[in-house]
């Protein structure tokens, strides 16, 4: 940075500042370094103080540094949950990194704001790597997609698919800053008693049409989890599936064993952190000693990763998970794993657990246990009765990025 650009900073000559100021100020990769290590609002806000700052913080090359730094840290700064009942939305965000209540609250709003029309209904939504893929049913069979940044609040209206009438399951986002600036969105519909798949890509622009097609009657499809440049959908009655981005099709995806005498799996989580995939299922509604599955690199197979106790939990929190309240959660919401949080450099695993009023977060290696957000008494709504903990597929991760939409 020149001296004059120092003055248009300040309104002071060059003589001011110290010599040390004038080095970092003039030395790009100093800057960088400093940049990357404030949150993207802030970094927005930094754009106006000078040309300079605007020019290295805009530019491509340090978004791209930002967002692939952001991603190989595994740092979550938030949650967002969103639910539906009886046919209405519900969205809530949780900061885990002292958010005042007004800002937070404001954040939802946001993403309800997106869909101009004032019928609007969130239909589905879905994060990967920072970005969100956001679906509205706009009523009369009008749907509207757009994904967004909340970090930076833009947003980009993505097209539909253009083919024959169907029904849009679900939108699901792909997007691995490591790999490739552009995301992908998987996008499920169902037509004449299958599903169909699309991919959209915001390289291109364009959507293209898989040859799959699957029997709705045999899977679900909902909130899949994007790695290695798949799509993986996991059930608990059926095959697990993974979908190759580029080739649209199918590829071989092991399967747990339903255990001898059930219907189905009990799945409790799902979800990728550190490049792998993590399932957790559980024999019985109310267990607290579980064991963490990953699938192998190669797909041939699952295998015990962790062996997780939270029966310390009950100490620590008695009147939250009391026996009498365990013995009612039927629906086994009363500590639920909404987040597994890998560093293999750090040799770390953090599990993220919702629990009545609080979010927890416990330290397998260390065995600690501390809290990371407060939920209040706010209760979660739904058709039968009123609880307080979220479920995995509900969670969808919130990570501060500068990634363009």
């Amino acid at each position: 940075m020149s001296e004059s650009s120092l003055n248009e900073i300040s309104g002071h000559r060059s003589a001011d500042f110290p010599a040390s100021v004038t080095e970092i100020t003039g030395n790009a990769d100093l800057l960088t370094e400093i940049f990357l290590r404030i949150p993207p609002k802030s970094l927005l806000r930094s754009q106006t103080v000078c040309k300079y700052w605007f020019s290295l913080i805009s530019s491509q090359s340090f978004r791209r540094l930002q967002c692939r730094r952001k991603h190989s840290s595994g740092k979550v700064d938030g949650l967002f949950f969103c639910w539906w009942v009886c046919g209405n939305d519900h969205l809530e965000f949780i900061p885990f990194n002292g958010m005042p209540k007004n800002q937070m609250s404001m954040i939802p709003l946001a993403f309800k704001n997106l869909a101009t029309c004032t019928t609007s209904k969130l239909q589905s939504l879905h994060s990967c790597s920072g970005l969100f893929c956001i679906n509205f049913n706009l009523g009369a069979e009008n749907q509207v997609c757009y994904v967004y940044n909340p970090s930076t609040n833009q947003h980009r209206l993505i097209p539909l698919p253009n083919t024959k009438p169907f029904e849009i399951v679900v939108m699901n986002m792909a997007f691995d800053p490591i790999v490739s600036d552009s995301y992908r969105i998987v996008c499920v519909m169902k037509s004449n008693g299958v599903y169909e798949f699309s991919v959209y890509s915001s390289q291109s622009g364009i959507w293209k049409d898989s040859k799959e097609i699957l029997d709705i009657k045999q899977f679900f499809l909902a909130q899949g989890v994007s790695l290695n440049g798949c799509m993986h959908w996991v059930s608990e009655g059926g095959s697990f599936l993974r979908f190759d981005l580029d080739s649209l099709c199918f590829k071989t995806m092991p399967s747990t064993v339903i255990p001898n005498g059930l219907l189905k799996r009990n799945i409790r989580y799902f979800g990728q952190s550190g490049g792998h995939l993590h399932l957790i299922e559980v024999q019985g509604f109310s267990s607290m000693n579980f064991e963490v599955l990953e699938l192998g690199s190669d797909y041939r197979q699952w295998f015990v990763k962790y062996r997780v106790d939270l029966s310390a939990l009950h100490i620590a929190y008695p009147l939250m998970l009391s026996e009498e309240l365990d013995s009612l959660d039927v629906n086994r919401r009363t500590c639920n794993v909404i987040s597994v949080i890998v560093d293999d450099k750090e040799q770390t695993s953090r599990f993220l657990v919702s629990m009545p009023e609080v979010i927890i977060e416990y330290d397998a290696r260390r065995m600690t246990i501390k809290e990371v957000a407060d939920l209040g008494t706010a209760k979660i709504p739904v058709m039968w009765e009123d609880v307080s903990v979220f479920e995995w597929y509900d969670t969808h991760q919130y990570v501060e990025t500068m990634a363009c939409v």
